[in-house]
């Protein structure tokens, strides 16, 4: 395969040089035109004007060579003889202008003149001046009785001379602008055929460009399509042993266990082994859901499914799934819902369930210990423009947030989880084998429901995601509502908790009972002050002061809550124990029948 494609390429390429050659090719013709053109038509004009001018010029020597040869006869006196040849020297000089005028070039040129006229003219002087040979040569021997009737008959062809020479130069100056006029007509055809030639050069030079784009974007496309199916074919054995390397680890624990209980086992370690092997499990077939919806969600066929259901019931369902995990990572975790929410909602619940165990995990995986938050509150986002679902009146957006305080994501991952669907050069979003699989599917599903993904991290201080999902509001439940139990008003409650992550989220929780939350961020006790609860967390001086404070408050009749581990074994004071993961259905009972209990608590008098 890899072959073909280099053989392609190289197909490719060759096409490409093959291409620039015929253009070099068409280009280097064309200039050759234009300089052919160009130069026969500069020589033709050279040709004529130096005809013309040869016409012109040889006639107005014959004129001055005539009246020089005349001079010469009039000014011979006695003592000139014997001539020793100088009278045929200038009658040989006038001959030669009438030769150069008869011959070549410039006879023909002249013959064209006034029809013929000049050639008679010229002949007739030919003619006149051949019969003065007879005349001349009795001179040169001497005997000027014939000079008079020599002097004569040149000035009797005067006038003949004078006329050839007025139609030469009528004639000239005919000829002249004809051939100006047929240059110029030439020119102009040229001109037409230069324009031709370069329009259909320029449309050469459009259909090149727009055919070397195509060979070149082919190329690219080549290209990419080749690194394409290099990359889908690596991403394809990446996935496998990502696959591999997913599902061997509960199949090992099945496996494994079922071996251990193929011996000799206690019944209580015969129970820890059935609840390891139905985690391992639920490990296993939610593995498998998740490979099943993110090969649908790429195919393009995955479908929501929107149902109306309790909001709080659920999530803290999903939220118990991880109570093992982080049981035994001593991870402290902590939920709210915000009762601004309607407690029945229509969304697809299976999948935000997906959405929030993909969160969950990745948080417990980079979260050795600490806590870890989940809140589910109305998000600030405008709700996308989406029909109504069945039996549903409005479309509103809730925010999953959840925070750990682990040790952060590493950069790498975080890179790979950047992706935003919605652009257009980020289609693909992140690969399961950059990622891991549960993120890749949260990611996926998130921006299949039309909601949002955001995170930020911080090396050793934990990350923190949002969430935003759209849902529908159902017609037929009711609105939002305070929790059904109210305390109250101007209670008061002490946290005593470090963790001002964890602190907040109780505040929260206890500010859906009405109950206003004083955090005591550095751990201390604050025994001596009057609250109505008492909530008391992590803390690094109750071993210290611990003792005397439950004094404090049991002699205040001041209920305490605790999930500290000295404080809740303490056996001298009743701590109410608190256990994670901490809920508002786990604290409501709890506040409810301690106030409900107290006809007049702290601040009812006021």
């Amino acid at each position: 395969m890899e072959s073909l494609f280099k053989e392609k390429i190289w197909l490719s390429k060759f096409k490409l040089w093959v291409l620039y050659a015929c253009v070099a090719f068409i280009i280097a013709i064309t200039i050759a035109v234009f300089g052919i053109i160009t130069y026969t038509s500069d020589s033709s004009k050279n040709n004529s004007r130096r005809v013309f001018e040869s016409s012109l010029w040889n006639t107005l020597q014959l004129q001055i060579q005539s009246y020089r040869f005349l001079n010469y006869l009039i000014e011979l006196d006695d003592n000139d003889y014997p001539l020793n040849g100088s009278a045929f020297f200038q009658y040989d000089l006038l001959m030669s202008r009438v030769d150069l005028l008869r011959q070549g070039d410039v006879g023909s040129l002249i013959r064209t003149f006034e029809s013929g006229r000049t050639t008679r003219l010229l002949n007739i002087i030919n003619g006149e001046l051949e019969l003065l040979s007879f005349n001349l040569s009795k001179i040169e021997s001497g005997d000027a009785s014939y000079l008079p009737n020599l002097i004569e008959r040149i000035r009797r062809i005067e006038e003949q001379i004078n006329e050839f020479v007025t139609l030469v130069n009528k004639g000239s100056n005919e000829f002249i602008s004809k051939q100006h006029q047929t240059l110029q007509k030439n020119l102009d055809e040229i001109q037409l055929l230069s324009i031709t030639l370069l329009a259909c050069l320029l449309c050469l030079c459009f259909f090149t460009v727009k055919g070397l784009t195509e060979l070149k974007s082919v190329i690219r496309r080549n290209k990419s399509l080749q690194l394409g199916m290099q990359t889908v074919n690596e991403d394809k054995a990446n996935l496998l042993s990502f696959v591999n390397q997913e599902i061997r680890s509960p199949l090992n624990a099945i496996l494994g266990t079922a071996k251990t209980l193929n011996g000799p086992v206690s019944r209580n370690e015969t129970q820890a082994l059935s609840k390891h092997i139905e985690e391992s499990g639920l490990q296993l077939l939610q593995t498998i859901e998740m490979l099943s919806d993110l090969s649908l969600i790429n195919a393009k066929k995955l479908t929501l499914n929107p149902t109306i259901e309790h909001l709080q019931k659920s999530i803290e369902e999903y939220f118990a799934i991880f109570e093992p995990q982080m049981s035994r990572k001593n991870v402290q975790s902590i939920l709210y819902v915000d009762p601004l929410l309607p407690k029945y909602i229509s969304l697809d619940f299976a999948r935000t369930k997906e959405i929030i165990v993909a969160l969950l995990q990745n948080a417990i995986t980079h979260t050795p210990s600490g806590s870890i938050s989940l809140q589910i509150r109305p998000s600030a986002l405008n709700a996308p423009q989406m029909p109504l679902a069945k039996d549903t009146k409005e479309i509103r957006v809730l925010q999953i947030a959840l925070r750990d305080t682990g040790l952060g994501m590493p950069n790498e991952l975080q890179q790979n989880l950047r992706f935003n669907p919605s652009l257009p050069m980020q289609k693909e979003g992140p690969l399961p084998s950059k990622v891991g699989l549960s993120l890749a599917l949260c990611h996926k599903l998130v921006y299949l429901m039309q909601g949002e993904l955001h995170f930020s991290c911080a090396p050793q201080k934990g990350c923190e995601f949002w969430v935003d999902i759209p849902f529908y509001v159902p017609n037929n439940y009711p609105a939002a509502k305070p929790t059904s139990f109210q305390c109250p008003y101007q209670t008061q409650a002490l946290v005593i908790e470090t963790d001002i992550h964890l602190a907040k989220i109780i505040s929260l929780q206890l500010a859906a009972f009405n109950i206003s939350a004083i955090i005591s961020k550095d751990g201390s006790l604050q025994e001596h002050n009057d609250y109505d609860l008492v909530i008391l967390g992590n803390t690094p001086r109750f071993e210290r002061d611990g003792n005397d404070a439950l004094m404090q408050w049991r002699t205040k009749s001041c209920p305490v809550f605790g999930y500290h581990p000295q404080a809740i074994n303490h056996p001298e004071y009743p701590v109410t124990p608190l256990v994670f993961p901490l809920t508002q259905t786990q604290l409501e009972p709890l506040i409810a029948g301690l106030f409900l209990s107290h006809k007049t608590p702290k601040g009812s008098e006021k």
